[in-house]
C-alpha cells in the first residue's frame, strides 16, 4: 500500500471484535471472523475511506498483556510491529466485559509511549451495554466511543473525530480519489502448500523480517495475507495461504474459514507457488493441494522446501524430481526449483521463474503468426478421421490470457481426441514457449 497514507492499528485483547471492525473499515470481508480467540495471527493491511478521505487500517491479533504461551507472545510481537509503525492506534474492548486490567494495561502502555490512541468500547448493541461502556470513562479518558462493529453503530461519529485529530496532527489525509492501490498490476503470486511446508518463512525470507508468523507447529496461519515484495527493482504482490489439510482432519470451523481463503487466494493470483516438504516427500494431500491451481488455471511453479536438509548431490534431486513427475502428471509443464525458504538457497533462481511464467501467463500470439504455425502443424501432423469424415480445422485464435486460452474453428468440434488436444498443447509450448501455464483449447462449429 501507499506509504504516504497515514496508518492506524486496531488493538486489544483476543475476540473483541478487531477483525469485524476491520472488515467493516475496508468495506471488504478480508479478515477472518469467528467467534473464538487468537483467529487473527498476523498483521493484516487495508484501506478505509471515509467522507472522501483515505488511510490505511493494520488488523492485529490480540494482544496478551502478559503470557508464557508461544504462539500468544508471537502474536504479541506482531502487534508491537504495528503499534510501532502506526501513526493512530484504536484500542478495542468488550462491553460486555467491563472494565479489566489487561485492558486498563494496554490502555497504559499506548499513553507511555505516546502514542495517540482511542478507546472504541465494541459490542454496544443494546440499551444495557450502553451503561457497561459508560464504565470505561474510569481508565481516564475523556472520550470514549461505544460502538458495534458489526452493525456499524456509532462508527461514522469515530471516524469523524479520527480524521478530525489526523488533519490536527498535521497527517496528509489524500483524497480517495487520488489513492492508488500500488498493487494493481503487480504479479500476483499465491504461496499454496499442506500446513508447515514453509509459506511464511519463504515470505519472511523475502522481506527481511519476521512480517509472518512462523512455528513449527501446523495451521499457523490463518488468514489469507497480502504482501508486497520488491526484487531486483521489481515489484510483487505474494499472497500467504493456510495450509490445506485433508477433510477428515479439519475440526474447527476457522480452519475451514481458512481453506476457503486459500482457494479464492488461487482465483485471485496469477502465479501459484505451490511447496513440498522436501523432507516427507510427494503426499497424497499434496497431488490434490497442487490439483486446485491447475484445476483454476492458475501458472504453477513447483517449489521444494527444506531441501538443505535433505542429501546434497543431483542424483538425489533427479530422483525427488522424478517421484515427484511420476505423481504430478497433470502438472508436466510445471518448473521445479529446490531450495530452502530458511537459508535463502536457490531463491534468485525462483524469482527467475516467476517472471519467466507470468509473462507467459499473460502472453498473447499475433493472430497471424499462431495461423501460420497453426497451418503448418496440421501439414506435419493433420486431425484424425472422426466417424468416418474427415476433421477439419479452418483457424485458430487466441481468445484470453491467464491463462492462454484458444479458439479453434471446425467442422466437428467433438472430434478432437484427447491425445490430438494434447498434441495441439505440446505444439505450442514448443514453438511459443508458455513454462509453467496451463493451456486451455475450445473448439467450435465452423460456419
Amino acid at each position: 500500500m501507499e506509504e504516504k497514507l497515514p496508518r492506524c492499528a486496531l488493538v486489544g485483547r483476543p475476540n473483541v471484535g478487531k477483525s469485524t471492525l476491520f472488515n467493516r473499515l475496508t468495506g471488504r470481508r478480508h479478515a477472518l471472523v469467528e467467534d473464538m480467540p487468537g483467529v487473527t495471527r498476523d498483521r493484516k493491511y487495508g484501506h478505509c475511506e471515509w467522507n472522501g478521505q483515505t488511510f490505511e487500517v493494520v488488523d492485529t491479533g490480540g494482544l496478551e498483556p502478559t503470557t508464557d504461551d508461544y504462539i500468544l507472545s508471537a502474536m504479541r510481537r506482531q502487534t508491537q510491529f504495528a503499534i510501532e509503525e502506526a501513526d493512530f492506534v484504536l484500542v478495542i474492548v468488550d462491553a460486555r466485559h467491563g472494565v479489566i486490567s489487561e485492558d486498563l494495561e494496554i490502555i497504559n502502555e499506548l499513553r507511555r509511549q505516546g502514542k495517540p490512541f482511542f478507546l472504541l468500547v465494541n459490542k454496544v448493541d443494546g440499551p444495557n451495554q450502553e451503561a457497561l461502556a459508560a464504565e470505561f470513562y474510569e481508565s481516564g479518558l475523556e472520550k470514549i466511543y461505544p460502538i458495534s462493529a458489526t452493525h456499524g453503530a456509532g462508527v461514522g461519529d469515530m471516524l469523524d473525530d479520527l480524521l478530525a485529530e489526523m488533519t490536527q496532527a498535521e497527517m496528509e489525509l489524500p483524497d480517495a480519489a487520488e489513492v492508488v492501490d500500488a498493487t494493481d498490476g503487480l504479479p500476483r503470486i499465491a504461496v499454496i502448500g499442506k500446513p508447515n511446508a514453509g509459506k511464511s518463512t519463504l515470505i519472511n525470507h523475502l522481506l527481511g523480517e519476521e512480517r509472518l508468523l512462523t512455528m513449527p507447529e501446523a495451521g499457523t496461519t490463518r488468514d489469507a495475507i497480502d504482501v508486497q515484495i520488491e526484487r531486483d527493482g521489481k515489484e510483487y504482490l505474494f499472497i500467504d495461504t493456510a495450509g490445506i489439510r485433508r477433510k477428515k482432519y479439519i475440526k474447527e470451523r476457522v480452519e475451514q474459514l481458512s481453506i476457503n481463503q486459500s482457494l479464492n487466494a488461487l482465483d485471485r493470483c496469477d502465479v501459484a507457488l505451490f511447496l513440498v516438504d522436501a523432507t516427507e516427500g510427494i503426499t497424497e494431500q499434496d497431488t490434490k493441494v497442487a490439483g486446485f491451481a491447475h484445476n483454476k488455471g492458475r501458472a504453477v511453479i513447483i517449489v521444494v522446501n527444506k531441501w538443505d536438509l535433505m542429501p546434497k548431490g543431483q542424483e538425489a534431486m533427479k530422483a525427488f524430481e522424478e517421484d515427484l513427475r511420476y505423481k504430478m502428471k497433470y502438472l508436466s509443464y510445471a518448473p521445479i526449483v529446490f531450495c530452502s525458504a530458511l537459508t535463502g538457497a536457490r531463491i534468485q533462481r525462483l524469482f527467475q521463474l516467476i517472471d519467466k511464467v507470468y509473462e507467459s501467463f499473460r502472453f498473447r500470439i499475433p493472430t497471424g503468426e499462431l495461423n501460420r504455425f497453426f497451418t503448418e502443424m496440421m501439414r506435419y501432423h493433420p486431425p484424425p478421421v472422426y466417424k468416418r469424415r474427415p476433421v477439419k480445422f479452418y483457424y485458430i485464435t487466441q481468445i484470453m490470457v491467464g491463462p492462454p486460452t484458444f479458439l479453434i474453428s471446425a467442422n466437428q468440434p467433438d472430434a478432437a481426441h484427447v491425445t490430438y488436444q494434447r498434441f495441439i498443447m505440446n505444439s505450442l509450448r514448443a514453438e511459443f514457449g508458455y513454462e509453467g501455464v496451463p493451456i486451455k483449447l475450445v473448439f467450435r462449429r465452423h460456419h
